[in-house]
This record gives structure tokens, sequence and C-alpha cells, in this order.
């Protein structure tokens, strides 16, 4: 038996499934790295997903004390304060010290920054595989999901400029992606699109690239097909991403400038 053939018998006995050394190529060949992510018949989506959520982490641990301060700056006592029982007093009082505590400025950000996450790219790959699949493709769900996971690898950048600019101005990043083109005080249709916009920026769109190069490869289609039938798979995401931001704002009467609950 050749030793090529040894070693493919090996890797198929033991596959990689941690694949660090994909990492940086994947910026500067991208079409090559995908084309290797895509020969893959298991699961290789784990590397960038504990990347990005490293990051995600990163990002909340920076953002905590600007939180805390803003949620200590906003406390000012309400209207009549002074003739509330001394109970209701205490009760607002401890309400006031837990918004600002550790819980509600890091642990929550950060649980709802990884599960946005890991929904996300279980959504995106679902959502791919299945719009592969019905337009005539044979690939996998497990070509989808790995391709979705290191298609989101620009989001980490995105991550890593948002950090440094929180650090650098000492504020939350308000209005993000495209959101900013509309009015904050929007309503019905509007806020939904503000909703949807604030995902899209360029590092989103770095990874409608990847999304667009690697479908090719896994689908085997013709690449016009494959390109439109991505891009759909894309909008239907935001479709779905921009759904809890608008419900939240409509519940309570705000409008929508964040990410919600979802990462992408």
């Amino acid at each position: 038996m050749a030793e090529a053939d040894i070693d493919t018998l090996e890797n198929n006995e033991h596959p990689r499934r941690l694949r660090f050394d994909w990492l940086l190529p994947l910026f500067i060949r991208p079409r090559r790295t995908l084309g290797e992510i895509a020969e893959q018949n298991h699961g290789v989506w784990l590397t960038p997903l504990l990347v990005l959520s490293l990051l995600a982490i990163i990002a909340v641990l920076v953002a905590s004390p600007i939180r805390q301060q803003a949620a200590q700056m906003g406390s000012e006592t309400p209207q009549d304060f002074q003739y509330w029982s001394a109970e209701q007093q205490q009760q607002y009082m401890e309400a006031q010290a837990n918004s600002s505590g550790p819980l509600f400025t890091t642990v929550f950000p950060a649980l709802t920054s990884l599960l946005g996450l890991w929904i996300s790219w279980f959504l995106l790959g679902g959502i791919l595989h299945l719009a592969l699949t019905l337009t005539g493709s044979r690939s996998s769900s497990t070509a989808a999901l790995n391709l979705a996971a290191w298609a989101s690898l620009p989001l980490g950048l995105r991550l890593i400029v948002q950090s440094v600019a929180m650090l650098a101005q000492k504020q939350l990043i308000a209005g993000p992606g495209l959101s900013g083109f509309i009015a904050s005080d929007v309503t019905g249709l509007s806020l939904y699109l503000r909703s949807m916009l604030s995902f899209v920026d360029i590092y989103f769109l770095w990874m409608v690239a990847l999304l667009l190069i690697g479908a090719v490869i896994i689908s085997g289609m013709h690449r016009t097909k494959a390109w439109v039938t991505t891009l759909v798979a894309v909008i239907l995401l935001l479709a779905l991403q921009a759904l809890p931001g608008f419900i939240g704002s409509q519940l309570s009467g705000l409008s929508s400038g964040g990410t919600g609950f979802f990462f992408f």
C-alpha cells in the first residue's frame, strides 16, 4: 500500500476536527482553503466557532465596565421617590444595583452572545443546505455546516475592531452596520428593515463572499445557480435574525439599534 493511501486511511480513522492551520490561509488563499474544507467528510466547524466564541467573550468583557457605568449614570430616582415606603425604596435600590452588577453586564450578555453565535451558525448551515438541496445539489449537511462556520471568520475581525473601538472611545457600539442610515425613531416596516441592516457591514459582506465561493465548490452546481441560491439563503437568515430585535422594539417602544439575540 502506498504511503499516501496509508495517510488517507489514518485520516479517515482519526479525522482532525481542530484545524487551526486553516485560519490564516482562509484570508490569504480563500478559494484553495475552502476547497480543502469542502473535501472533508466530517465536521471541521469547531475551530472557527471556538475562535469566534473567544472573541465574543472578549468583546463582552470590554463592554462590561461601559455597561456598568451607563447603568449607574442612568439610575436616577423616579418622581415622588421620597413618598414611597421604605420597603419600596429598598426594592428599587436593590433592582438598580443588580442591573449594574456583573450578572447583567457580563454573564447575561456573554451567554446571549454565545447562544446567538451558535444558533446563527446552525441556522445558516441548515438554510444553506436546504436551499442547495432544493436546487439540485447533493452536498451533505456537514459540508454546509463546515462552510457556514469557516465563512463566518471575518466576523471575528468585526469583534476585534469593535473591541478596540470600545476601549478607545469608552462607549458601546451604537447603530451597528447600515442601520444608521435609517432614523432611530422609525416604526413598522422601516423598523424591521433597520433591524435587518444592523447585521450588514463590510465583514458580513466578506462572509457572504466566502459563502459564494464555497457554495460553488460543495454543491458542484453552475456558479450562477449556486450564487443565487446562496444569496436567497442569506436573505432568509437576515429576515429571521431581524425578528427578535423588531419584536423586542415593538414591545418596549424603543427603536432597534443592536444586533439583538443573533450574532451574524
